[in-house]
């Protein structure tokens, strides 16, 4: 699903008080704390920069630059994602030769819940197909690491088998140029999550070093790592209804 105007305003009001909290430059906080060098590339940043910095409205510029360069959504029943096989609502992608990095998008229908208890089947039935998909074609594949915010979600975590999310460490890693991130301020549609943007906006205003910035999130970023045989046994034996 595209963006929404709202998904750039919303960093673009943080990152201000950013800059004005630790005299930064607005080019480097745009590039280092915000999804945009994601959402639209680098290929042409400097001109991205260059037109910002000469609007009188950031986020219509903003949205428009992205507008035109944004790949398409994925269909519901699309095999590939950005040149990965798509199951569903899950891809994946392989770190390390070993670790397969299970990634999450809404890609259901439209007006459906993708998480939500009735769904649960489904998303379970996308996974054991995306398994399988892996135990044929990455057959070296040894464990499962996850990294999002959405490991905070008990509608996300029943999703996968308990020895995965038993334990889930947060991430301490720099991770503020990522929807890992800054997903959680957003609905399914991409417009804010009132709730849970109000806390960022007052807390970088409080902050007294840069290093604590990801505590202005309600969720950290967590990542839960097994063996992968855990995800083979558990798609083999759970009771699912393939979608």
């Amino acid at each position: 699903m595209v963006y929404s105007r709202a998904f750039f305003d919303f960093q673009l009001m943080f990152v201000r008080r950013l800059v004005e909290r630790f005299d930064l430059t607005l080019s480097d906080a745009l590039y280092h704390y915000t999804t945009f060098t994601k959402s639209f590339g680098l290929s042409d940043w400097s001109d991205y920069i260059a037109g910002l910095g000469s609007t009188t409205d950031a986020t219509e510029w903003t949205y428009q630059w992205y507008l035109a360069r944004r790949s398409p959504d994925a269909e519901p029943h699309a095999s590939l994602y950005h040149g990965n096989p798509l199951f569903g609502c899950f891809y994946f992608v392989v770190r390390d030769d070993t670790v397969i990095r299970p990634h999450f998008i809404n890609n259901d229908l439209p007006g459906i819940r993708p998480l939500s208890r009735e769904r649960l089947d489904g998303r379970r039935a996308e996974l054991r197909r995306m398994f399988r998909h892996i135990k044929a074609h990455v057959p070296q594949a040894r464990a499962v690491q996850g990294n999002s915010w959405l490991y905070n979600l008990d509608a996300y975590c029943r999703l996968f088998p308990p020895e995965y999310t038993f334990l889930m460490p947060i991430s301490t890693e720099h991770e503020f140029q990522f929807l890992a991130l800054w997903g959680q301020c957003f609905d399914r549609h991409w417009q804010v999550r009132s709730g849970v943007t109000d806390m960022p906006l007052q807390r970088v205003n409080t902050l007294s070093n840069l290093a604590d910035l990801r505590l202005c999130f309600p969720y950290k970023i967590r990542q839960p790592r097994c063996s992968i045989d855990a995800f083979y046994a558990f798609y083999r034996d759970v009771d699912l209804v393939d979608s």
